[in-house]
């Protein structure tokens, strides 16, 4: 797929949340071929001496505009939630693989831990444009930081809320409404397509191993050039065909989140 590196404009960029912004800008290139689970890099200076592109997944697409949902983490972060309307942005992409529908399956189970849930939202749209059955799951530190909720009822989702201090939705993990939602599920084997912190996507894919069915992960591993170059954001990942060596430690390789990534068959990485 063709990367684009063009300058635009941002459109919009507004807090929705406690440290967490969305924002818009217009980029028809990258929109028309974007695919769920791609990101872009984007290169702000704005005097900040700043040398290094940020990774952003492409949130949602509207015509030719594309937006990012981003949490304010460091100092780039910081600088980008001050940028306003007619501020300038360089934007590559869109980057990496995508997640993969496929064509006989009819329930999806979709879970987003914290920012992660931006790299999901692509996919619950094409989701339902496809009909098929899709049950979400949002998980957050508390209600102020919990995302995304009205962009999913917007389009027909009433998603199932996990706040780890009960302040809002289930008292606890969202990985616990994961296992009561699987357990439901008695007639039909449903793909889990997750997107969070590490720690939580390596809990899903246990579960997802427990219950035997598949499951794709968005990593969200640091990246430096994004272009598979610098190795910056390599994760362990199960040889094909499996196998351990002489001392009995797994056949893997390391593989680049930024190119072969950033989603993954969960059963595949090496989870340390």
């Amino acid at each position: 797929m063709k990367k684009h590196n063009l300058k635009t404009t941002i459109l919009s960029n507004r807090q929705v949340a406690e440290d967490h912004y969305l924002l818009y800008c217009d980029c028809p290139e990258v929109a028309i071929s974007a695919q769920p689970g791609q990101f872009i890099h984007v290169l702000f200076d704005q005097g900040s001496g700043l040398l290094l592109r940020r990774p952003f997944t492409i949130y949602s697409v509207e015509g030719t505009q594309i937006s990012m949902l981003y949490q304010v983490v460091g100092e780039g972060t910081s600088i980008l939630s001050r940028m306003c309307a007619g501020d300038s942005l360089q934007v590559l992409g869109p980057l990496g693989n995508s997640f993969t529908i496929d064509e006989s399956l009819d329930l999806a189970v979709v879970l987003g831990g914290g920012a992660g849930i931006a790299s999901l939202m692509l996919l619950i749209s094409a989701l339902q444009k496809r009909k098929i059955r899709t049950d979400v799951l949002v998980g957050a530190m508390n209600q102020a930081r919990l995302l995304s909720i009205a962009d999913l009822q917007k389009i027909g989702i009433q998603p199932q809320i996990a706040t780890d201090n009960g302040s809002t939705g289930h008292h606890g993990f969202v990985t616990e409404l994961l296992l009561t939602t699987l357990a439901q599920q008695k007639a039909q084997l449903p793909t889990v397509f997750t997107c969070g912190p590490y720690g939580m996507l390596k809990a899903v894919t246990e579960i997802c191993q427990q219950f035997n069915m598949p499951c794709q992960v968005a990593m969200e591993n640091r990246m430096g050039c994004a272009l598979g170059v610098c190795l910056g954001c390599v994760c362990k990942v199960r040889l094909e065909g499996g196998g351990q060596d002489q001392s009995g430690d797994l056949l893997f390789e390391y593989q680049r989140v930024c190119t072969e990534g950033p989603v993954f068959l969960g059963q595949q990485i090496i989870w340390d």
